[in-house]
């Protein structure tokens, strides 16, 4: 007989701890809301300003994965991809105009759905690629290489 009452009582305490363990409510992790990062137009605004021989439309947005830069100011080469709410033909026409007060000769220019300019001036040629994308929004390629 002590046999079986011992077993209930280890059965009954096994329950009870099964019960205790068990609970109604779902522990989850406090939400913690993620960082914004209110220094990333100083960081466009200071990337965009070591670029100076060639124009840039105003309120454009570097797209950083697509951009490879090396050098500054006058010396720069790679490609430089920017975002912009301007239209394309407003772009289009910025360039064509804007380009030869920083002493570039237009070489070739396609207006299209997708409208390409070249330019180039003693060290460098500039290709620019200027194409729509969601949104409204004007995607700008420039890329520059040396001249030879």
């Amino acid at each position: 007989m002590e046999k079986i009452q011992i077993k209930s009582i280890v059965n009954f305490i096994i329950f009870l701890l099964f019960l205790t363990n068990c609970s109604t409510t779902i522990k989850t992790p406090k939400y913690e809301s993620p960082e914004v990062k209110t220094d990333n137009v100083d960081e466009n605004n200071a990337r965009l300003s070591e670029i100076s021989d060639i124009p840039i439309p105003s309120k454009s947005i570097i797209d950083l994965e697509k951009t490879f830069i090396l050098g500054k100011g006058d010396n720069w080469m790679g490609r430089l991809s920017l975002i912009n709410k301007e239209n394309i033909e407003e772009i289009y026409s910025f360039f064509l105009n804007e380009m030869t007060k920083f002493k570039y000769k237009e070489k070739s220019s396609i207006r299209s759905e997708v409208s390409t300019l070249i330019f180039e001036n003693k060290k460098k040629t500039i290709f620019i690629k200027i194409s729509k994308v969601k949104f409204g929004k004007t995607y700008i390629e420039i890329t520059a290489t040396p001249v030879n």
